[in-house]
Formats: structure tokens, sequence, C-alpha cells
């Protein structure tokens, strides 16, 4: 199932970076397929973002306003971890942990669930109340083991 799983992701990583230009016939049906046949398979974290907010209205709802990803971040700032996920559609709740570590200790754990969608959009608001390099890892609990979906590097000053 990780197999499969990996396979997607790494098929999707070229539809992403590319999100102007016309996915093949081959692409775009291997991702149709998996959303409309992948229950069991888990979610797929499409792309991660720090945020400085969330729009909250108009055509960007729910999408990250000033991505702070590339940048160092203040202490004590708040900031947001916007993620995106396909969900297979017809699949239950998906359990997601997002664990903020700094100076390999973890030092919050939030969770959230995201459900059967094509772009299922969620955020995290966090305050980085420690100078140094951050790790926020995120994970899919599946009840008997964790899989790792991605991670982000947050540099606090």
């Amino acid at each position: 199932m990780r197999i499969v799983l990996l396979g997607l992701m790494l098929c999707l990583t070229p539809v992403l970076a590319l999100a102007d230009a016309k996915p093949t016939p081959e692409e775009a049906k291997r991702v149709l397929d998996f959303f409309y046949h992948g229950k069991g398979l888990g979610p797929v974290l499409l792309e991660s973002k720090v945020c400085r907010d969330i729009q909250r209205e108009g055509d960007g709802k729910g999408d990250c306003a000033g991505d702070l990803s590339a940048q160092t971040i203040k202490k004590g700032d708040t900031v947001y971890l916007w993620m995106a996920y396909m969900v297979p559609s017809g699949d239950e709740a998906q359990n997601i942990i997002v664990q903020f570590e700094n100076g390999g200790v973890t030092r919050s754990v939030k969770n959230l669930q995201v459900s059967g969608q094509l772009r299922n959009r969620t955020w995290l608001k966090a305050t980085l109340d420690k100078v140094g390099p951050w790790k926020v890892k995120i994970v899919h609990d599946t009840g008997s083991s964790a899989v790792p979906l991605g991670s982000r590097d947050i540099t606090v000053e």
C-alpha cells in the first residue's frame, strides 16, 4: 500500500509543480483513479506552506495569504501551517498529527482530520516561541502506525 501511495505522490509532484501546464491524459487518469478508487490508501499531502494569514473571503478563500515558507520568522510570531490534501472519495475522516519540534524536542502536537475531497485545505495556527531551527512533521495516524506525509523546516530568530 505504501509503495502505491509513494508512486502516486511521485507522479503528482510534476503535475503540481506545473500547475499552469495541462497534464497528460495518463496523469489526469491516474489522479482521478486514485481519488475515485483509492479508498483505504489514505491521504496525500499535496503541499504545505507557512503563512502570515489565511484568506477569509473572495476567490482565494481558504488559501495561504503571505507565504513565509522561505523566510525567517520572528520569535513569538503567530503563523499558520497551511496544508492541502487529497483524500480518496468515500474514505472515512483521516487523522493527521502535526508535530512542532525545536532543538530535537517536540514542543507542540496538534491533531486534525481530513475527509474525502479532491482538494481538502486546512490550517493550524502556531506561535513559535523559541529561537533556532524548527521542524514541523506531518504524519498520518492510521491507528496501528504513523505514516510520514511530509515535513517543513522553519527558522526562528
